[in-house]
């Protein structure tokens, strides 16, 4: 797996932590936001390969982030992988997260070896 820029939206410090940490020792290039707000202002300043997104967050949820980079005419959306993390496991939230963009779903609570998997596989394609 190559080095990749990530950006971590989510509101969970003890997540957000182990994230993180796992991330940089793969040797990744990281950054945290805590926020919906500040997810997608970073999103746009970052430039991320990839974006951890967790749905359910304070300010803007990861659904209206995903639609709100859809929207802008002059961002390129279709340039950043997301997988998105939640609690929220119903078919109807899954197929939002996929028709908004993102390219795996991932429910909380997750084994990291089984997320760094769908990682890989997200950042290879």
């Amino acid at each position: 797996m190559n080095q990749a820029r990530i950006l971590v939206v989510e509101d969970e410090e003890m997540t957000a932590r182990l994230i993180l940490y796992r991330l940089k020792s793969l040797g990744h290039e990281t950054r945290h936001a805590k926020d919906g707000v500040e997810g997608l202002k970073m999103i746009k300043e970052f430039n991320p390969d990839l974006v951890v997104l967790d749905v359910m967050l304070p300010g803007k949820s990861g659904f209206e982030i995903l639609q709100e980079l859809h929207d802008d005419p002059g961002f390129e959306s279709g340039n950043i992988r997301v997988i998105m993390l939640s609690n929220k496991k119903s078919v109807e939230d899954v197929s939002r997260g996929f028709n908004l963009g993102a390219m795996e779903y991932v429910p909380k609570p997750f084994k990291m070896d089984e997320f760094l998997l769908r990682l890989k596989r997200v950042l290879n394609q």
